[in-house]
């Protein structure tokens, strides 16, 4: 093997490294949400469990910050098209620069789905930061611990969970879209 190679060998098992610790960490703070989660979602009155199931944890993490599960919804339908306008990207843009060039024109479809997916991603980071919050509201914590739980929510979470202190006192001050007023 010439030295070409064994560079190019090393620098693959180093990404590969960096990977792996990458998706571990990712992993660990998983875990810790949904231990944090759990535990937070019993001081609600709601079962624990329903914190490790996909979608049904959103729901019922939206019911427990506002009151109903509108909002959560919302969440899902905003990240829902994001992925399918970023697949749709993804497969227009490899679709059009594959082959001999005739269909050039699929990469600016492709751009257009693209557009889309930005601003459902940014609409859902935007409700998915409104729904922290008033979470960590839902729980009687200060305002500045709610902006906290928007950019280090498993911390938070963590602090809320296993602090005696802090206690479901209902949803808080929600911006109400349906229902009851």
């Amino acid at each position: 093997m010439d030295n070409e190679a064994g560079f190019a060998l090393g620098l693959i098992g180093l990404m590969v490294l960096i990977w792996g610790i990458a998706m571990l960490v990712i992993l660990i703070v998983a875990v810790i949400v949904i231990i944090a989660k759990w535990k937070l979602f019993e001081k609600a009155g709601e079962p624990g469990w329903t914190a490790i199931i996909p979608i049904y944890n959103l729901l019922q993490f939206s019911k427990i910050a506002t009151g109903d599960f509108h909002i959560g919804i919302v969440w899902l339908i905003a990240m829902g098209v994001n992925t399918v306008c970023v697949t749709i990207q993804t497969v227009f843009n490899g679709l059009a620069t594959a082959g001999d060039g005739s269909l050039w024109f699929l990469s600016l479809i492709g751009l257009v789905f693209s557009l889309i997916g930005m601003v459902a991603a940014l609409g859902g980071a935007v409700v998915g930061g409104y729904l922290n919050y008033v979470f960590t509201k839902s729980y009687g914590q200060t305002d500045l611990m709610c902006i906290l739980s928007i950019f280090f929510t498993p911390i938070i979470f963590l602090i809320m969970a296993f602090s005696k202190d802090t206690q479901y006192i209902g949803p808080q001050g929600h911006l109400r879209l349906w229902g009851k007023k």
